[in-house]
């Protein structure tokens, strides 16, 4: 089976950096993703943990587009009695695509250029695969991220 999430989309707010009750940095935060085929958006619950959620929390604001890459998580949670179960994507990867010039969230209805990508940054996960092809990266040891600039 196939657990994948790959999602674009704007910040909706600034992001909060949280310790879990093992002392784990986390942030959570909802993405607004464009539907194509109308003019609303989906607004989709998601988190992530680490030195991901560090440096999000670091470089990213309201506005700020990203890609995320993940998996789909549910747990399930009793409000007033009744069951509920809570949908949200867990990001291993995720990619600034704001570029430095443009700055996050300074024109949100800009859309990124190939340049933009050319300065993209993008924070994983340790236990993804981890990429060393260039002289610029800057890799951290253990359960950090790596961040290509």
């Amino acid at each position: 089976m196939l657990n994948r999430v790959s999602l674009v989309g704007r910040l909706t707010r600034d992001l909060e950096l949280k310790n879990s009750v093992n002392n784990k940095p986390f942030v959570a935060f909802t993405l607004a993703v464009n539907n194509n085929f109308n003019d609303q958006a989906a607004f989709i619950s998601c988190f992530a943990w680490n030195k991901t959620a560090e440096n999000m929390a670091r470089y990213l604001k309201k506005g700020s587009l990203i890609a995320l890459d993940g998996r789909l998580q549910t747990r399930t949670e009793t409000v007033n009695g009744k069951m509920t179960t809570i949908m949200q994507v867990v990001a291993e990867t995720v990619s600034f695509l704001d570029s430095r010039e443009t700055g996050a969230g300074s024109n949100m209805s800009e859309t990124p250029s190939s340049n933009d990508f050319n300065n993209m940054t993008s924070f994983s996960q340790p236990d993804s695969q981890e990429n060393n092809n260039s002289n610029d990266s800057i890799s951290f040891d253990g359960d950090d991220a790596i961040l290509w600039d």
